[in-house]
């Protein structure tokens, strides 16, 4: 076991796969070679164990993916899948990537499911064109990274790879490579289902393309996909975007008429954010008070979307009560939801307010941005304090221009 130990660690060029004795006698997929680090001595089994262990922390899990890629330890293609795989789970993107590399520099012989983990890992490291151009590998238009080894011959990915590519898309709001990707996917005779749908759509909504959303929506019938849950909340996101209160409201009450799957608080929230999104305090305010609203349950994003409409439209008072419920229902107030209350006094002037407010804020351990000595500026200058006005505007320009 030293010997082959040695052996690895010494090598410098691609590892040796000599043939020891012993092999035979191992797991398969485990080469269970033995490291002294620390002066405590690991296999790879106990290297992967590490891996696959919840209460690993991030300096753990870096440690033992080094290990294992340095020394080239992992014999199997099962094995390598399985430690890109927890390592992309566990956020570990950066030492999935490491492993993927890996893979390729080995040898080993890629299959489609390597390259859609590959694509995730890349995905959770933000880095979605490194994931698109993965997948441009997969599907063959790009020629393969001089470091690819092996590849089986016609890798055809289907439904999981393109739906990871939207999901790449999406977390940018790269709605129109998204809608393109869909695109290639039909016509590669691939179906798309429920899923590939919904992160199309996603992408739309995040990047603030209601159109493009509905249009995916009528897709559904052309496949006979029935919407879900997930579905429809998009939507309704999208809806707010895209200036659609009347939309999201519709989609809200289709939802409640749906035999097949519930609507959850996310559906009401997105929908009285979409309200106030449009100026239209009373109806967001309406969807709060709704019973079927109330079922579900409360939530501090619910009352800071409801919040967002009473400071669109200057509304105090209504901006006041909705904190006093939601203290009532012993929900904490965040940064969002102070900076909305503030802003709702704008309009009245009710700067002696605005000011408990932002004390409050203190309190909590909260500091106030730009956004929020802007805001009570403002409310300061129409309740007739151009002084205390003047004090907030001073220190904005000591705070960097991205704070709230």
């Amino acid at each position: 076991l030293q010997r082959c130990s040695s052996h690895a660690m010494e090598s410098r060029g691609k590892p040796s796969r000599g043939s020891c004795k012993w092999r035979g006698h191992v797991p398969k997929g485990l080469l269970l070679t033995a490291l002294t680090l620390g002066g405590t001595c690991f296999s790879v089994q106990d290297l992967v164990h590490r891996i696959r262990d919840r209460k690993s922390d991030a300096a753990q899990l870096h440690a033992a993916a080094t290990e294992l890629r340095e020394k080239h330890l992992i014999e199997e293609p099962g094995t390598y899948r399985m430690v890109l795989n927890t390592l992309t789970k566990r956020s570990a993107w950066s030492d999935a990537l490491s492993i993927w590399e890996e893979m390729r520099w080995i040898g080993t012989e890629l299959e489609e499911p390597d390259f859609v983990l590959a694509m995730k890992a890349f995905t959770r490291g933000s880095q979605w064109q490194a994931s698109l151009a993965v997948f441009a590998e997969l599907l063959g238009r790009e020629p393969m990274h001089i470091t690819a080894g092996r590849h089986r011959e016609n890798l055809q990915p289907d439904c999981r790879a393109y739906t990871t590519a939207i999901d790449a898309c999406h977390r940018v709001g790269a709605w129109t490579q998204a809608v393109q990707v869909l695109a290639d996917m039909e016509e590669m005779t691939v179906t798309p289902d429920v899923v590939a749908y919904n992160a199309v759509m996603a992408a739309c909504e995040k990047g603030r393309e209601y159109p493009a959303a509905e249009r995916i929506l009528a897709e559904f019938d052309r496949w006979d996909l029935d919407p879900d849950l997930v579905t429809y909340n998009t939507l309704i996101g999208a809806c707010g975007w895209g200036q659609q209160w009347e939309e999201a409201v519709g989609y809200l009450r289709m939802m409640q008429q749906k035999s097949y799957f519930d609507y959850d608080l996310i559906s009401y929230t997105a929908a009285i954010s979409a309200c106030a999104k449009a100026s239209e305090w009373e109806t967001a305010l309406a969807l709060m008070n709704e019973e079927s609203r109330q079922v579900k349950g409360e939530n501090i994003r619910t009352y800071n979307a409801a919040l967002s409409g009473c400071a669109s439209a200057g509304k105090c008072e209504h901006a006041m009560l909705l904190m006093e419920q939601l203290l009532d229902f012993n929900l904490f107030p965040n940064l969002m939801t102070y900076r909305y209350a503030i802003a709702s006094c704008e309009e009245s002037g009710e700067w002696e307010l605005a000011l408990d407010l932002m004390s409050e804020m203190s309190e909590a351990k909260f500091e106030p941005g730009n956004m929020i000595f802007r805001s009570v500026a403002q409310v300061c200058r129409a309740g007739g304090r151009p002084d205390v006005a003047e004090t907030m505007e001073s220190k904005v320009k000591d705070l960097q221009p991205e704070r709230v």
